[in-house]
């Protein structure tokens, strides 16, 4: 900083920064994205956590930077420009990222894409895709790191499904009035997207429109091929923090009164949460304690500050005089930001929870089990087959046994026909004389009824037989059925065996799933008392250091009055 005196004799001070890009009115959305954004999302495609975060006095064009040029739709209200050429750094990332998934030029490389979308008002962490999830904890363990728990994450496929969800979270996103911005942010917005890229070698064929439900356009690289996990394939996850915080205000300039006062306090608390643990990770040599957990804002950037993540800090001015103080504050902010060194590394195959290997295990299992209900599906045709085929054998005994019937009611009448014939040829013989004697005693007579009586036994013969052989058909027809309801119920003897072991199985499968939820009760409890004692060790520790300053003092206090007492 140097000095000058004006003609007026006012005293003006001069300030020199330096910075890696600067932009002024006449630099375009797309300037910005492309010196600023494009190389962090390219490096999520990669593994890398990376993070773009818009700091700045309220009015200075943050959300315009990250979101892009505010629109009203009748339908949705006011959300910012995502398709037209002001489209901000949000839409312009998610584009990117899957243009460069669809240009994949590794055949065998797929992709799984999730999206969530957070606010932080007044110290509160809500979900703005499922507003009934309010007030959510942070929490960290050794594989996620720092994450929210409850928070919704949502496997997005195009950039159109991802454009309507964050417009569905821009509807629940608190504004409000001011005197330096009509509709301000008064809450800090993070976007989430986790990319997880599997590449490798296949040993096991399947499809990515199984893995992702709908044409593989966005779910797997040019080639188009896709595969089951296996040892020969390894999984990267990158995750994109793009964080558009609430303007920084000072109360006197915006006006704030009332409840957008209390907003005010509460952004301006987290804001100066953020500068003190930037300013710690600059100064490492006099603190070495970083305050992250003095905000839920600094928690959830812990990453992205110090941290596993590249990060990108945009810092927005106004040229207004009277906003002259706060814009030089951001610019020693942005100044002492870009002094922090993260370290960076590949999240390279975690381990065997990454969600697009639990996909594909899941996929495995449904797979087997699709097999399985393919078998007992044919084992039921096969059972009902041969039930269809007992109900026809039935049906075919039941008019076998009515034409016997009927034949029977014939052959009984054609019986009852030559008694009454024979009855009356009896009695019309009785009533005839011929030559003084009886006409059964002639010779003509006889011989008639002789062929008469022939020619009625060999249709009674001939009628045996055909019943005889209608029998034996019957029998063998009966024989038939018997051995059909023998094979039936051997099968319903195994179908009830294996119907029996299915629920054993069903049986182990909810007590494993108990036992888990178990392990996970007992895991999230775990983690709450180490929270708790981290606290508690960070209180002594805190404890210790002010009794042995106070100690230090006493020491020096009481050496001072000695020596008093000696030169007297």
């Amino acid at each position: 900083m140097s000095g000058s005196t004006a003609s007026d004799g006012m005293l003006y001070a001069t300030y020199r920064f330096t910075f890696d890009h600067v932009y002024d009115q006449d630099s375009s959305q797309e300037d910005v994205y492309n010196q600023s954004a494009r190389q962090l999302v390219h490096s999520t495609l990669q593994g890398y956590n990376a993070a773009i975060i818009a700091y700045g006095q309220t009015g200075t064009g943050k959300t315009y930077t990250m979101e892009g040029a505010a629109r009203v739709r009748e339908d949705e209200g006011v959300a910012g420009d995502l398709e037209g050429p002001l489209r901000g750094i949000i839409p312009r990332s998610i584009e990117d990222i899957f243009c460069q998934i669809q240009n994949d030029p590794e055949p065998s490389s797929r992709y799984l894409v999730r999206l969530s979308y957070l606010q932080i008002y007044n110290e509160v962490i809500s979900d703005l895709l499922k507003p009934d999830r309010t007030n959510l904890v942070i929490r960290e363990d050794r594989r996620r790191g720092v994450f929210v728990d409850g928070l919704s994450e949502w496997v997005v496929r195009s950039p159109r499904e991802v454009y309507e969800l964050m417009m569905r979270g821009a509807e629940q996103r608190a504004t409000g009035a001011t005197k330096m911005n009509e509709v301000s942010s008064r809450s800090h917005a993070v976007c989430i997207i986790i990319v997880e890229k599997c590449s490798g070698t296949d040993t096991e064929a399947s499809s990515p429109d199984a893995l992702m439900g709908r044409p593989p356009a966005w779910a797997a690289g040019r080639g188009g091929s896709s595969s089951a996990l296996s040892t020969q394939q390894s999984i990267r996850v990158g995750k994109l923090n793009l964080v558009d915080l609430a303007g920084s205000e000072r109360v006197h300039i915006t006006g704030a009164t009332g409840k957008r006062l209390e907003e005010s306090k509460k952004i301006n608390a987290s804001l100066s949460a953020l500068g003190n643990v930037i300013a710690a990770l600059t100064d490492r040599k006099d603190r070495q304690h970083i305050p992250y957990r003095d905000s839920k804002l600094t928690r959830i950037l812990e990453d992205s500050l110090g941290g596993n993540c590249k990060t990108t800090m945009m810092c927005m001015v106004s040229p207004a005089l009277e906003a002259f103080a706060e814009s030089l504050s951001t610019l020693k902010f942005a100044n002492r930001a870009k002094n922090i060194k993260n370290q960076a590394v590949v999240n390279e195959d975690l381990d065997q929870r990454t969600l697009l290997r639990k996909y594909e295990r899941e996929l495995r299992k449904l797979r087997a089990e699709l097999q399985r209900r393919s078998k007992e599906l044919v084992d039921k045709r096969r059972l009902l087959e041969v039930e269809e085929q007992k109900r026809q054998a039935e049906n075919e005994k039941l008019e076998v046994l009515k034409v016997l019937e009927a034949r029977s009611r014939e052959f009984m009448r054609e019986k009852e026909e030559k008694r009454q014939l024979e009855a009356k040829i009896a009695s019309m013989q009785g009533q005839l004389l011929i030559g003084g004697t009886k006409p059964e005693d002639s010779p003509t007579f006889r011989t008639l009824l002789a062929k008469e009586h022939k020619r009625i036994r060999g249709e009674y013969e001939s009628r045996l037989r055909e019943l005889e052989a209608e029998r034996q058909l019957f029998e063998e027809d009966l024989a038939q059925v018997d051995r059909y309801k023998q094979l039936l119920l051997k099968q319903r003897d195994i179908m009830i065996a294996l119907t029996a072991r299915l629920n054993e199985r069903d049986e182990q499968i909810m007590t494993l799933q108990e036992e888990l939820e178990a392990y996970d009760k007992h895991q999230r409890l775990l983690e709450d008392q180490l929270d708790g004692k981290t606290a508690e060790l960070i209180g002594l520790r805190r404890a210790a250091l002010e009794a042995e300053a106070m100690r230090t003092r006493s020491g020096t206090l009481l050496g001072t009055d000695a020596s008093s007492s000696q030169v007297r």
